[in-house]
C-alpha cells in the first residue's frame, strides 16, 4: 500500500479561488447568500477571506452551483501556487484562462501521479 500524506487545506488559496470562480461566473455575495439561505453574508466573506471554510454541505452546494467540483474548489498545501506562473502577463482575460488551464492540469496530474510524486513548480 503506498503512503499516505494527510491533505492540508490551504484556507487562503481556497477562499481566493472560491472568490475568483464566483466573480467569474458574476455571482455576488448576496446572490450566494440567496442560494446558500445563510442568514448573514459574514460568512462568505471569512470564505473568501480563508477565515473559514464552508461545512460540507456548502461547499457541496457552491460545487454545484460553480458547475466544479469540489477538488476543484479546494486547494490543498502542496498544490503550487499558480500566481507565479501569469504574473508576467498583462491581460486578466489571459491570466484567468491560464489559471483555470493551470488547476485543470494539474487536477490531471493528480490523478496520475503516484502518492509520492510531488508536483514540480515553474521557476
Amino acid at each position: 500500500m503506498p503512503p499516505f500524506r494527510y491533505p492540508k487545506i490551504n484556507l487562503k488559496l481556497t477562499g481566493q479561488r472560491l472568490k475568483e470562480e464566483c466573480q467569474r461566473q458574476n455571482y455576488t455575495v448576496k446572490d450566494i447568500q440567496e442560494l446558500l439561505q445563510i442568514g448573514a453574508c459574514q460568512s462568505i466573506y471569512a470564505w473568501f477571506s480563508g477565515r473559514s471554510l464552508p461545512t460540507l454541505d456548502n461547499m457541496y452546494a457552491l460545487s454545484r452551483i460553480l458547475g466544479k467540483t469540489i477538488d476543484e474548489l479546494i486547494v490543498c498545501q502542496d498544490e503550487p501556487e499558480p500566481a507565479v506562473l501569469v504574473s508576467c502577463v498583462d491581460s486578466d482575460d489571459l491570466k484567468q484562462r491560464l489559471l483555470a488551464y493551470y488547476h485543470c492540469l494539474f487536477q490531471q496530474m493528480k490523478r496520475f501521479a503516484s502518492p509520492t510524486l510531488e508536483p514540480i513548480g515553474l521557476s
